[in-house]
C-alpha cells in the first residue's frame, strides 16, 4: 500500500504542475516519491509503480477527453470513459519504462546526470508513437510561467528544460536520502545559470524597424451551435466586424480560428465571396480556416487570402486520433462500429508542410509538435500561427495547456507566434515565450502587436534536439550497463 500511495503522490504532483492549477514549482520534485520506493523494489514492481504514478498523472491532465467524446463523439460516457482509460493506459507505460531504466542509475554516483537523459529519451519517443506521437504535457512545459528559465529551449527545445526539471529532482532525492550537496549545487548553478542568461536574452526581441501590425480574432462561437446553417451567416458577420476593427487600427495582417469558416470555401461562392472581399476592403493578409473536399477526401485546411485572391493554403498534418480519424480503421470499424460513427474522416496533408508565403501554419494540436514549427521556419517561416477550435472545450484545462506550448514554439524557433482560436485563448506571443497580447476566454474580440518578421535560425532550428538525443543515448548506455547485474 506505501508503494501504490507514493506512486500515486508523484502523478499527482506532475498533475498539478500544469494547468488548471500551474503550480510549476512542484515539477522539480514530482518524482521524488517515485525514486524513494525504488530503493527496496525490483523488475516488475519498479515498472508497476511507473505505471500507477503515470495513471494519476495523466488522469489529472487529460481527463477532458471523456467529457468531449461524450459531448460531441456521439459516445455515451461508458464507452467514452474506457477509451480515456486505453488513453491514459498507453502514455503511462512510458513512466514505467523509465522507472525501470532509472532504478539501477539510482543508486549510481552518476545518477543525477544520466536518469535526465532517460527522461528526454522517452519523452522524444513520445513524441513520434503511437501513431504520430502524443507530446502533450511534456515536463518543460510547465514552467512556461517561469520565461526566463525556459529561454533554455533555443538550445534542446522543451526536451532540454525538462531533462534541467529532472535533474532537480535527482538531486533533491540525493540529498534526501544521501545527504550529498553535490548533485543539488550543481543543479542550482546550472539552472540560476539559465536564468541569467534567459533575463538577458529576453532583451533582445523588442519591435523596431521593419516590423507589422498583426491581429488575432476570436468569436467565442458555441461548439454546438457552429456548425448549424443559421450560424453561417451570422459567423461572417462577427469575424468581418473584427476584422474591420483590427484593420482600422492599422492590423495588415489578421489570423481567424481553425474553421472559423463553416462552410466550403472554394465551393460555397455566395459566403467566399465575402471573405475574399473583405481581405481587399481592409488591405489587410487574412489566414482563415475552412474545410475542402478535394479528390473524395475532407482536408482541414488554412486559406491566406491577400488583395482579394487567394495566396495559398495549407492542410493539416497532425490529425487528431479517434476526433478527425480513425487509426486501423479497417480493424476497429467492424468491431465497434456505433462507437465510431462520428469520428472524423480526414485526410493529412500529402507531402511535407511548407509556410505560406512567410507565414508558418499549424492547425490545432499540431502546436504540440516541435519539429512541425521546426521545419516550417527551416523553410523560411519568419513567423508563426496556430489556428484552433478549443470551443470544444469549455472551461476545461485545455485551452490553457494548449496556450503553454505555444509559447515554447516561439521560443525554440524566435518567432513571433499569432494563436487564434474560436473559443479561447487567442494570444500574441514573443519570441521570447512572452504573451504580449491575448484574447481571454470565453471572450469575443481581437488582440493585436506590433510583430517583427525574423529570418535568423535558432540553435534548435538548425539542428533540433540534437542535445538531449546526445544525453538520452549515453544515459540509455549508462543504465543498460548498470542492468547487466542482477537485481
Amino acid at each position: 500500500m506505501k508503494r501504490i500511495l507514493l506512486a500515486a503522490a508523484s502523478g499527482l504532483l506532475y498533475a498539478l504542475s500544469f494547468p488548471l492549477y500551474s503550480l510549476f514549482p512542484l515539477a522539480w520534485v514530482w518524482a521524488v516519491p517515485l525514486f524513494l520506493l525504488m530503493e527496496n523494489a525490483c523488475g516488475l514492481e519498479i515498472f508497476l509503480s511507473g505505471v500507477i504514478s503515470g495513471m494519476v498523472a495523466w488522469a489529472g491532465i487529460v481527463y477532458w477527453v471523456a467529457y468531449v467524446m461524450n459531448e460531441y463523439g456521439g459516445m455515451t460516457l461508458l464507452p467514452a470513459a474506457f477509451l480515456l482509460l486505453l488513453l491514459i493506459t498507453c502514455l503511462s507505460l512510458f513512466f514505467g519504462f523509465f522507472a525501470l531504466l532509472s532504478s539501477r542509475l539510482l543508486r549510481t554516483k552518476g545518477a543525477f546526470l544520466f536518469i535526465p537523459g532517460l527522461w528526454a529519451l522517452m519523452e522524444l519517443v513520445r513524441s513520434y508513437v503511437p501513431f504520430s506521437g502524443f507530446p502533450w504535457a511534456l515536463l518543460g512545459y510547465s514552467q512556461q510561467p517561469w520565461t526566463a528559465f525556459i529561454q533554455a529551449a533555443e538550445f534542446g527545445g522543451v526536451y532540454l528544460v525538462g531533462a534541467v526539471i529532472m535533474m532537480g529532482n535527482v538531486a533533491v532525492y540525493e540529498l534526501a536520502r544521501k545527504k550529498t550537496l553535490v548533485p543539488v549545487t550543481i543543479t542550482a548553478l546550472l539552472a540560476l545559470s539559465l536564468v541569467l542568461w534567459g533575463s538577458w536574452r529576453m532583451n533582445g526581441f523588442a519591435a523596431g524597424p521593419g516590423t507589422v501590425r498583426a491581429a488575432v480574432a476570436q468569436a467565442s462561437i458555441p461548439q454546438d451551435r457552429k456548425w448549424s446553417p443559421g450560424m453561417v451567416d451570422p459567423t461572417i458577420d462577427i469575424y468581418s466586424r473584427l476584422t474591420r476593427e483590427a484593420a482600422a487600427r492599422g492590423a495588415r495582417i489578421v489570423v481567424w480560428p481553425e474553421a472559423s469558416c463553416p462552410f466550403f470555401l472554394m465551393l460555397q461562392w455566395p459566403y467566399s465571396g465575402r471573405i475574399i472581399s473583405l481581405s481587399s476592403s481592409t488591405e489587410a493578409r487574412l489566414i482563415v480556416g475552412s474545410p475542402a473536399y478535394e479528390n473524395g477526401v475532407y482536408l482541414n485546411r488554412m486559406w491566406m487570402l491577400e488583395k482579394g485572391k487567394i495566396a495559398g493554403s495549407y492542410d493539416k498534418v497532425h490529425l487528431v486520433p479517434f476526433g478527425e480519424y480513425l487509426p486501423l480503421a479497417d480493424l476497429i470499424r467492424p468491431i465497434f462500429s456505433g462507437l465510431t460513427e462520428e469520428v472524423g474522416d480526414f485526410a493529412p496533408l500529402k507531402g511535407k508542410p511548407s509556410p505560406i508565403e512567410d507565414a508558418g501554419i499549424m492547425i490545432c494540436f499540431e502546436v504540440i509538435f516541435p519539429d512541425l514549427a521546426r521545419e516550417l521556419s527551416l523553410k523560411g517561416a519568419t513567423y508563426l500561427v496556430n489556428s484552433s477550435n478549443d470551443a470544444w472545450f469549455k472551461t476545461w484545462s485545455t485551452p490553457e495547456q494548449h496556450l503553454e506550448m505555444s509559447c515554447f514554439r516561439a521560443v525554440e524557433n524566435r518567432r513571433w507566434l499569432l494563436s487564434s482560436t474560436n473559443h479561447g485563448y487567442s494570444a500574441i506571443i514573443g519570441p521570447d515565450g512572452r504573451i504580449v497580447r491575448q484574447v481571454g476566454l470565453l471572450k469575443e474580440g481581437w488582440a493585436m502587436a506590433d510583430i517583427a518578421p525574423l529570418r535568423e535560425l535558432s540553435f534548435y532550428t538548425r539542428f533540433g534536439p540534437l542535445i538531449p538525443a546526445i544525453w538520452a543515448g549515453i544515459s540509455l548506455i549508462a543504465a543498460l550497463t548498470a542492468y547487466r547485474r542482477k537485481c
